[in-house]
C-alpha cells in the first residue's frame, strides 16, 4: 500500500496543477500560441468536467451503476494530460522518434498512476479509464500542435527559450519538492457541493 500511495501522489493536484502552470508559462515564453490556446482551453475543460462529475454525484447522486461509474478520476485526468505534455516539451530538440518515446513514457507513467487509484480502491476502472482518456486527448492535441508550431526563440542570458533545458530543470525540481504533498480537492468539493449548487441557483434566479 505504501508503494501505491507513493505512485498515486504523482497525480495529486498539488503537483500536477503546478506542472500545468509551468507548461502554460513555457508555451507563452516560446510564443507557441496555438499549443498555448489548446492547452489552456482543453485543460480547463478537463478540470471542469472532473469537478462537474463530482458535484453531480455528491449533490444529486448521479452515476452509472452498470459501469460502476460515479465521478471522473481527477488524478488520472491530470496525470495523463500533464506528464506526456511535460516530457514532450523536454524532448522538443530531440529526434522525432525520441520525442514520440518521451510522450509514450509520460502516457505510461499516467497509466501507472491511474492503475494505482483502482488498486487503492479510490476509483473504479471505468472512472480512471475515462480520466486517462480525457487527459491523453488533451496532451495529444497540445503536443501535436507543438510539433506543427513555428516556435520562436530568443536568448535569456546563455539559454535560448527554444532550449527546453530550463523547463526540464524546473519541472524536475517541482516533482522533487512537491511530491508527497496533498491537497484535498475532492473532499472539499464533496463537502461543499450543496453550497456550490445553491449559489449557482441563486445567481440564475438573479439574472432572470
Amino acid at each position: 500500500m505504501r508503494l501505491l500511495s507513493y505512485i498515486t501522489n504523482f497525480g495529486d493536484p498539488y503537483l500536477t496543477s503546478l506542472l500545468a502552470g509551468v507548461v502554460m508559462l513555457w508555451l507563452a515564453a516560446t510564443r507557441a500560441w496555438r499549443p498555448l490556446a489548446a492547452w489552456t482551453i482543453c485543460f480547463s475543460v478537463g478540470i471542469l468536467a472532473v469537478a462537474a462529475s463530482r458535484i453531480a454525484h455528491a449533490r444529486w447522486g448521479v452515476e452509472l451503476p452498470a459501469l460502476n461509474f460515479a465521478v471522473i478520476s481527477g488524478h488520472s485526468m491530470l496525470a495523463s494530460s500533464v506528464y506526456p505534455t511535460t516530457l514532450g516539451i523536454c524532448a522538443t530538440q530531440a529526434k522525432p522518434r525520441t520525442a514520440v518515446l518521451a510522450y509514450l513514457l509520460g502516457t505510461a507513467c499516467a497509466m501507472a498512476i491511474s492503475v494505482s487509484r483502482v488498486l487503492m480502491g479510490v476509483h473504479s476502472t471505468a472512472e480512471v479509464v475515462t480520466g486517462w482518456l480525457l487527459g491523453t486527448f488533451i496532451a495529444g492535441i497540445t503536443c501535436r500542435l507543438m510539433n506543427q508550431s513555428d516556435v520562436r526563440s530568443y536568448s535569456i542570458r546563455k539559454f535560448s527559450t527554444r532550449d527546453s533545458t530550463p523547463f526540464a530543470a524546473l519541472a524536475l525540481a517541482l516533482i522533487v519538492v512537491c511530491h508527497g504533498k496533498v491537497v484535498a480537492v475532492s473532499s472539499w468539493i464533496d463537502s461543499n457541493a450543496p453550497v456550490v449548487t445553491q449559489w449557482s441557483k441563486v445567481q440564475a434566479d438573479e439574472t432572470r
